[in-house]
């Protein structure tokens, strides 16, 4: 090796030969970031160097390039750059010599002002199945090629700030697409798929790196997690905004431009956290990692003994401390409103500073071990309440705090509060003091539990019946929706705060039966019994109640004529409230169970009516309506069944034939509906005297009626069913003279 010796005069020439060295290889070199993306997936690309230029290393040679990294039936993209002047060109080779026939359309958008087609792998002057356009920032190309052939191009220069949009359509030939990244002789390949478009993006501004830790390393639930991205960093700037999604769900929480935040889950299980950071140049990077949240081991929850109260009033709160670990150094503060005055009842050993509304623990609370903490809370009265009006939301907050091990939770559970100047029924129920005796009122307690008892319900009954008001309601009444509700409520245990629990809808059947005085369901007006007291306007009404599940707060109500006059007859365990014709089922209607609820109706009597001389008889039909329903589950039925009685002042022949009294020779609607011997006679000396036949509006006894009497006489058979043999249809006993009766 020779060495020539330098003087000291060629020595700064030297060195502004090695900085313009140095510059062009910079230049050459190049800077920037860039990333390919489809879909959701992006991924960061490093362009393959090298020191040709792009049409001396595509090589251009036998209708296809010769780069050695051409693959058959793959579509091959990269990044080339070259390392002389730092050009950056998009490569794309379409298949290899050894790949079959194909055909590929690429649609393109983004494309840099000044680039251009640097190699046209065969070109449309060479071939004609090919297409190519370009007019940046859009452009096409169209390839095709035969068995055993290639093709592809060169595109640049593109800079390093563009953001190439690929729209590809792979007709065929083309069966897997591979993206290029890193070192020239053995480079990184990124799978595409054939479908979705590529972007593919250069930028001078490097991205942000995320990163973020938590804190306490095992978390639980209702327990602060602390978040740091201080570790976040921006290679060549800063980092201007924190997204958070702390459950996974693809939503960003939060945002912020502190890189520590806290975040509080409500359940266990694992969620996948993810960052999200934005440099000052809007470039960001995202990153995701599990947390898991354990089932808390303190469980500290707060009931409230009302959901409402009154200025002046007294509830109670009792405050729960369960735990599965052992603590050291407790305490639990609560924050209550501003004047709210505070009573303990039990400070489950815990020193307590009334002042602060604190609580401290001497002692160590054991695994396992349950500590109860209960105060009575007073409300201001009117004049002293922080509000303007009524009804006025105020919260109880409170912290439970550990410092072995350390631990600091929010008390759970009941926290608001609505002071009111009238309860609601419900609520006001639920805290009854029942009167002792009618010299007594019935009171409310707030301290008491939000679950109404027997003795509670039984008072609502009382009230629902009588119309009583509510205590502390402001003159509510209950009414059968209410009563109902409120007896679900008993029976299944619920707090009047909380809905009813969710059930199945049920089958419900409810049928009514009607039996009155005379056949076919007719009401007979006007008329007096042998005792001469009014009778026949007074009939039986049965409605027998079943489901195929348990029913909670079943009720009736039946609607019928005004005036008409309802007896409770058989309740079946049911209340009734005469003033609406209503019953209550204040306790469980089992499944399968049949309830039967019997009473009795009494139609008015009337004057006597001059009938028209078209119209031999009075008629008037009447219908009851009836519902059953129930509040738990939440559905309603009509009653089926019978539901229409006939009011008239006058009877069919034939049934006043049957109630004939002989002895007294009258009618006597209580006797049964076979006809007797002596009942022919008298039915045969109407017929040959043409007597009309009393109580049948001016009717006789005619030929067909005779024999129609004598054969219901000589059978046996009762009037309202059809003569053996006869056609099945309306019986003759059911025909009124102006429905064409005999």
């Amino acid at each position: 090796m020779k060495f020539r010796k330098v003087g000291l005069y060629g020595l700064p020439l030297l060195l502004l030969l090695i900085v313009i060295v140095l510059q062009v290889t910079v230049t050459a070199q190049g800077t920037g970031y860039y990333t390919v993306s489809q879909g959701t997936q992006k991924v960061q690309i490093v362009p393959l160097v090298g020191t040709k230029s792009a049409v001396d290393f595509y090589n251009y040679k036998n209708y296809h390039s010769n780069t050695g990294l051409e693959e058959p039936n793959t579509a091959i993209l990269f990044l080339y750059r070259n390392s002389a002047t730092g050009a950056l060109s998009l490569f794309v080779l379409l298949s290899s010599p050894t790949g079959g026939a194909g055909s590929v359309t690429f649609a393109l958008s983004g494309v840099p002002t000044g680039a251009k087609f640097e190699v046209e792998d065969d070109g449309s002057t060479i071939d004609f199945n090919e297409s190519w356009k370009l007019t940046p920032p859009t452009g096409s190309v169209h390839w095709a090629w035969y068995a055993n052939g290639a093709d592809g191009m060169a595109l640049g220069p593109l800079g390093n700030q563009f953001t190439l949009t690929i729209n590809p359509q792979f007709t065929s030939g083309i069966t897997a697409v591979k993206f290029l990244s890193g070192s020239l002789t053995a480079p990184t390949k990124i799978t595409l798929n054939t479908t979705e478009p590529f972007v593919i993006s250069g930028s001078t501004n490097q991205p942000p790196i995320a990163a973020f830790t938590t804190t306490p390393a095992k978390p639980h639930i209702n327990e602060p997690v602390t978040f740091d991205a201080s570790a976040s960093k921006d290679p060549d700037g800063t980092i201007a905004s924190y997204e958070w999604d702390f459950n996974g769900d693809g939503v960003f929480d939060l945002k912020t431009t502190k890189p520590v935040v806290t975040h509080t889950y409500a359940t266990s299980g694992t969620y996948n956290v993810t960052l999200r950071v934005t440099d000052n140049e809007g470039a960001t990077t995202s990153i995701t990692k599990p947390v898991d949240i354990s089932a808390l081991a303190v469980k500290v929850t707060r009931t409230i003994s009302t959901v409402a109260a009154l200025p002046g009033s007294t509830f109670k709160v009792v405050v729960r401390i369960e735990s599965q670990t052992d603590l050291a150094g407790v305490g639990l503060q609560e924050n209550l409103p501003v004047g709210w005055k505070i009573k303990p009842i039990e400070n489950a050993g815990a020193a307590f500073k009334r002042s602060a509304v604190q609580w401290v623990f001497v002692d160590q609370i054991k695994a396992g071990e349950t500590k109860v903490i209960t105060y009575e809370v007073t409300v201001p009265p009117s004049d002293q309440l922080v509000a303007t009006t009524l009804p006025a939301c105020f919260k109880i907050t409170g912290t439970f705090q550990s410092m072995t091990p350390s631990l600091q939770i929010p008390v759970a559970g009941d926290s608001d509060i609505e002071v009111v100047d009238a309860l609601s029924i419900k609520t006001a129920v639920a805290h009854l003091v029942p009167r002792t005796g009618t010299d007594t009122q019935d009171t409310i307690d707030l301290r008491l539990s939000q679950k109404i008892d027997p003795n509670q319900l039984a008072r609502a009954l009382q009230m629902w019946q009588n119309d009583e008001p509510v205590p502390w309601t402001q003159g509510a009444t209950i009414n059968l929706e209410t009563m109902k509700e409120l007896a679900a409520y008993s029976y299944t245990c619920t707090e009047v705060d909380n809905p009813l629990p969710k059930v199945p809808q049920a089958t419900i059947t409810a049928v009514r039966t009607i039996a009155t005085p005379v056949p076919c369901n007719n009401v007979l007006l006007n008329y007096l019994g042998p005792d001469g007291n009014p009778a026949g306007n007074t009939f039986t009404v049965k409605v027998e109640i079943s489901a195929d599940q348990d029913l909670y707060g079943v009720g009736l109500a039946e609607q019928l004529p005004t005036g008409w006059k309802v007896t409770s007859i058989q309740t079946d365990g049911f209340t009734y409230k005469a003033s609406k014709v209503q019953w209550v089922l204040p306790t469980k209607l089992p499944k399968g169970t049949t309830k039967t609820i019997i009473y009795e109706v009494t139609v008015p009597q009337t004057q006597p009516i001059e009938p028209a001389a078209n119209n031999p008889c009075y008629v008037s039909s009447n219908n009851l309506y009836g519902v059953v329903d129930s509040a738990l589950p939440c559905q309603q039925v009509t009653v089926t069944g019978d539901s229409t009685v006939d009011v008239t002042d006058s009877l069919p022949v034939l049934v006043v034939i049957s109630r004939w009294d002989v002895n007294n020779d009258t009618i006597d609607i209580t006797l049964s509906n076979k006809i007797s011997f002596q009942q022919v006679q008298r039915a045969i000396a109407f017929w040959l005297e043409d007597e009309v036949v009393p109580r049948t509006g001016g009717q006789t006894v005619t030929y067909e009626m005779l024999k129609t009497i004598i054969a219901y006489w000589l059978t046996n058979t009762d009037i309202c069913d059809p003569l053996p043999g006869a056609m099945p249809g309306t019986c003759a006993a059911c025909k009124l003279p102006c429905q064409g009766g005999k």
